[in-house]
């Protein structure tokens, strides 16, 4: 379709109003006037964009065994039959499709055909693959997500799509040069003219620290501003009419200013002021924010657009092509873009689903494997603010896998003491048979585990940092977990995601929120009750993501003792599977708890909400990932996203729903307790006068009854 606009609608607006006059002193309308040929001609290039899928290809929860609920439909088939509809409608030649990143990690599906049957040895092409060249992609960057099965399944992946996979500022450390190729030109036909896209794939540096044992020595970072800087005018020598960036990279954080040699995690807003780009596909924060206009310094404007993750949404932006130019021409017209969600009645696109039924199948198999049996039912409800079973049964079994590792060595006479994440809000053990998609349920994301040496003033540290997580409570008053946790960040302006939240176990601890942070620790002691002195020595299994820094933890210069590669959720099913029976009463000691005033060393007040009692009517649906991302655990093996979801784990933006405090007074003083404030004493002396003035009366009307 072609539309034909004046060049300057304010002059054109002059003539109507002012006639002939205004034509003359103008020009317009003499015989300098334009003609019917020099009057600009616009087509439209359309772009269709995706990110964050995280394996998600058909509408199908690996975890709950069943369709996601209506309302909540997602994947890549349903994103197929909305591709298909633009192209139709729009025409095939003039759609350019992208995905922006973090295609191969975060679901059953993909973790199958990356650790079980890996496309590295087994001769599957990845399902991800499948479907991205069935669908005819044109382009897709590398998110960090994508390395966290290595290198080798990363190459194998890119050698099976056929479309380039790009990363601009991955850079070998052999010989310096780009480990994938940096950027793509790509033609499409805009009424019968050639526009020339260029493509450039940037994605975030984060992936240095996250996924450290894959990429130590192999590659490296650089900067995404600077490599946009660098490539952006290469691209436009080269031919490009129209510059589309991929950014795995979410926008800049409020109050953030973008420094290349702090290797800054979101800086997609910086990106995409560099001068040249038209759009910007930005990701990893698993947002839905299909629409944002950036003016830069000089006036010109830039479009970015983030669509919804796990294939929620699809990005749809029709960029007007002046025919003359070929370039991005906007005009009078406000730069926009659309979001095409998958919820609703969506059809999924029979082609896709039988395209990967197979592999389905086979994954469905899979998890549904039986494993053993649980004595009892364990819920990661109430995870996030008190200590459960379930949540030790994480812990237990990292600290049986480390200290084994450890026999023999130096380190095997130091307590070995771990931490455990709540991934999940609604990952449950039901009583009985035990699967392997329960395990996966409740760890979603693919970390290894590691032993690191600690001291006891490191450990306080590390709690201390954890605790930031909870917002600070009046003394005395019940603790509400609604409302009391997922604190501000104070660095990137969010609420702390649930992943990045850490509970220890081997240790018993309060966690005084009543305090600032940095000052909540209190009763930190060994398990036979001794007090932790600052030089005393443990070992922390921790897993990959946390121990390379992955939610700001200060780990710099804890040593690594062990390491033996081992999957933390794979350990877990493992040890379901030698074991047979998980019994709560093997491993579960309620050694932690939060608190709204201090208790007294060794005192057994009990401050923390029974989840029994918890009122879970109207509660907030949570996701798997519980982070509303990834996360994503921000990118542990699993969503900055940061770990797919998690790691849905961004940073994603909690879900702080599910569940709410119980009647019990959280934070009440118990009984043995003496009165510690004015408020407190004001009330004992009240009651004794009350007791006092009961006992008077009945002494008193006794005394009348025997007369």
């Amino acid at each position: 379709m072609r539309l034909r606009t004046l060049t300057s609608s304010s002059l054109a607006l002059a003539l109507i109003v002012t006639g002939p006059a205004a034509a003359s002193a103008t020009g317009l309308g003499s015989a300098d006037a334009p003609t019917d040929s020099q009057v600009a001609e616009t087509g439209e290039l359309t772009l269709l964009a995706t990110t964050d899928v995280h394996g998600h290809v058909l509408n199908w929860d690996y975890f709950a065994n069943k369709p996601y609920p209506a309302g909540e439909e997602l994947g890549m088939s349903r994103a197929s039959t909305l591709i298909k509809g633009v192209r139709e409608d729009k025409g095939a030649d003039s759609v350019l499709l992208v995905d922006n990143g973090d295609a191969i990690q975060g679901s059953p599906l993909a973790y199958y055909y990356a650790k079980q049957e890996p496309i590295t040895t087994s001769g599957q092409t990845h399902p991800l693959a499948k479907t991205y060249n069935h669908l005819g992609y044109d382009a897709q960057v590398v998110g960090n997500h994508e390395f966290n099965y290595g290198l080798d399944l990363l190459s194998t992946y890119s050698d099976q799509v056929d479309f380039p996979l790009l990363g601009a500022n991955v850079i070998d450390d052999a010989d310096g040069q780009t480990h994938l190729d940096p950027y793509a030109l790509v033609d499409k036909q805009v009424d019968g003219e050639t526009i020339t896209v260029g493509v450039l794939g940037v994605t975030t540096p984060g992936s240095r620290i996250w996924d450290k044992n894959n990429l130590s020595g192999k590659v490296h970072f650089d900067d995404p501003v600077e490599t946009a800087q660098k490539y952006v005018p290469e691209m436009k020598q080269k031919g490009a009419d129209v510059v589309v960036v991929l950014s795995h990279s979410g926008k800049d954080p409020n109050g953030q200013n973008w420094d290349p040699d702090q290797l800054q995690e979101n800086v997609s807003t910086s990106v995409a002021k560099v001068p040249g780009i038209d759009v910007l596909v930005a990701g990893h924060t698993h947002q839905n924010e299909p629409s944002q206009v950036v003016t830069r310094d000089d006036g010109s404007q830039v479009l970015i657009t983030q669509p919804n993750y796990w294939a929620r949404s699809v990005s749809e932006v029709g960029l007007p092509i002046n025919l003359d130019t070929h370039h991005v021409d906007w005009g009078e017209t406000e730069p926009h873009a659309d979001a095409l969600a998958t919820q609703g009645e969506v059809a999924e696109d029979q082609e896709i689903k039988d395209l990967v039924e197979e592999q389905h199948r086979t994954t469905i198999d899979y998890v549904n494997t039986k494993i053993g049996s649980v004595t009892e039912t364990l819920s990661a409800k109430t995870s996030y603010y008190e200590d459960t079973a379930i949540l030790d049964f994480i812990s237990h079994v990292q600290t049986e896998t480390v200290e084994e590792g450890l026999k023999g060595t130096d380190y095997d006479d130091l307590p070995v003491i771990s931490q455990a994440s709540p991934f999940s809000r609604t990952a449950e053990f039901p009583a009985g048979d035990i699967t392997i998609r329960d395990v996966a349920g409740l760890y979603v994301y693919d970390n290894t585990l590691a032993g690191v040496e600690i001291n006891g003033a490191q450990l306080r540290d590390y709690l201390e940092y954890s605790a930031r997580y909870f917002k600070q409570t009046e003394e005395g008053t019940e603790f509400d977990p609604i409302d009391g946790t997922n604190a501000i960040d104070e660095v990137s302006e969010s609420p702390i995601p649930d992943y990045n939240y850490d509970a220890l176990a081997g240790i018993d601890y309060d966690i005084n929120v009543s305090k600032p942070t940095g000052e909540r620790i209190e009763n930190l002691t060994q398990a036979d009750g001794s007090e932790i002195g600052d030089d005393d020595r443990f070992i922390l299994a921790i897993n990959n993501y946390r121990q390379s820094g992955g939610g700001g933890y200060p780990v710099d210069g804890l040593k690594e003792v062990y390491n033996g590669q081992v999957e933390v959720r794979q350990a877990l099913i493992d040890w379901v599977g030698e074991k047979q029976i998980v019994d709560p009463a093997d491993f579960f000691v309620e050694n932690w708890q939060v608190v709204t005033s201090s208790r007294s060393p060794g005192g057994d007040d009990d401050y923390s909400t029974d989840s029994e009692d918890s009122d879970s009517s109207g509660e907030a649906s949570a996701e798997a990932d519980s982070n509303g991302s990834d996360g994503d655990e921000s990118d542990a093996g699993g969503t900055s996203d940061a770990a797919n979801g998690a790691s849905d784990g961004g940073a994603s933006g909690s879900n702080p729903g599910d569940g709410e405090a119980d009647d019990s007074a959280v934070g009440a003083g118990g009984g043995a307790d003496l009165p510690r404030t004015g408020i407190e004493l004001a009330a004992s002396i009240g009651i004794a006068a009350a007791i006092i003035a009961l006992g008077t009366a009945l002494v008193y009307f006794s005394r009348r009854r025997r007369r």
